[in-house]
């Protein structure tokens, strides 16, 4: 891959600033969490230009079908804001890597699903359509046990996982496996860009997830088999090395929280420690402090007048609307009160 020059972008970052304004804001997406039911949030939605295609919403339908309209719904968003970028870019191959993980959930999808010797159609009806393969092509290669159709991250990395499973029975080896292939293959598309924002950004993301997952595995009080669960999970890429979080997992929750408090740190790794302090140290609201401190990161690079960043942070930008979205539906869904619902929602990018 060619390394970007910031100049190739100004037509392409010009058309997406315009776009950007169709992404939910923080003041909208607050407004939604106020509403008093599932269907004042759709009605809202609707506003802003978001709502099922015709005929997914009809009257009567069953408590299934509205579910599955309204993924639909959120799915398209995705689909779109990949399609907007493609429009926009001089060389859409740049921005392939951010559907790897869309492709890594249709990879650990495919290979569950045909442990349960589940059907093309059933398993296809559980993928995303917007990776960098197709989920037939990903259906085809898990069943054939021929990978050469997938990203070349993936390839040794699904052979790897079925191997596994079938030696162990435990999904989370899948999981692991395609997870640290998906990391890795992510942050050598970024780093064969030059872009430095878009190599801080996979640097950040590898380390904030390495926390996340060291955390959870602390919780978990495993012992001497949670510290190898920790090898095996660590993604890698990031700034922090392997060695940091073995070694924060022996000393406890405490000293990871040390740790990452430390003024050595990243700036991004600083804002998390932080956020993650204030928020009570729940999984969840440390998740969202991960979240949030990331969306700082990118809002932060993707201001620059022009350049590859404007057209990645687009993207990234609409997944964290994906997310709040979902997120306020199932609050609504589950009755929880708007305090409650904005405890959630992530920071907006816009």
């Amino acid at each position: 891959m060619k390394k970007l020059q910031d100049t190739e972008y100004m037509y392409g970052s010009t058309r997406v600033r315009v776009l950007e304004n169709r992404i939910p804001s923080g003041d909208r997406i607050l407004a939604l969490c106020d509403a008093k039911s599932v269907g004042e949030v759709m009605s809202r939605l609707s506003e802003l230009g978001i709502s099922p295609a015709e005929g997914d919403s009809r009257q009567n339908a069953s408590p299934e079908a509205v579910s599955k309209a309204r993924e639909a719904m959120l799915m398209g968003l995705m689909r779109q804001a990949f399609l907007d970028v493609e429009e926009a870019a001089p060389d859409p191959e740049v921005f392939a890597w951010l559907r790897y993980p869309y492709d890594c959930n249709n990879i650990k999808m495919a290979l569950k699903c045909r442990v349960r010797s589940l059907g093309a159609e059933e398993t296809g009806a559980m993928m995303f359509d917007f990776g960098s393969v197709t989920p037939s092509s990903v259906i085809e290669a898990v069943r054939d046990e021929k990978y050469d159709a997938l990203p070349p991250c993936f390839r040794e990395a699904a052979e790897k996982a079925a191997a596994a499973f079938q030696e162990t029975g435990d999904p989370r080896r899948i999981d692991s496996l395609l997870d640290c292939a998906c990391f890795r293959g992510m942050t050598e598309a970024a780093a064969a860009t030059g872009e430095p924002a878009l190599i801080r950004w996979m640097q950040a993301k590898t380390d904030l997830l390495n926390a996340v997952i060291t955390l959870r595995i602390l919780r978990m009080r495993r012992g001497e088999m949670g510290r190898l669960f920790l090898e095996d999970s660590l993604l890698p890429g990031g700034t922090l090395d392997r060695g940091f979080f073995l070694t924060a997992y022996n000393g406890g929750e405490d000293a990871l929280w040390t740790a990452l408090g430390s003024g050595r740190m990243p700036s991004w790794v600083v804002s998390f420690a932080k956020r993650a302090e204030k928020s009570g140290m729940t999984l969840a609201s440390v998740e969202k402090a991960l979240d949030d401190s990331w969306t700082e990161l990118i809002r932060a690079d993707a201001k620059a007048p022009f350049g590859a960043s404007v057209l990645a942070g687009y993207i990234l930008g609409w997944e964290t609307a994906v997310k709040n979205i979902r997120i306020v539906l199932a609050a609504k869904e589950a009755g929880l009160e708007a305090a409650a619902t904005r405890e959630r929602v992530r920071e907006s990018y816009v």
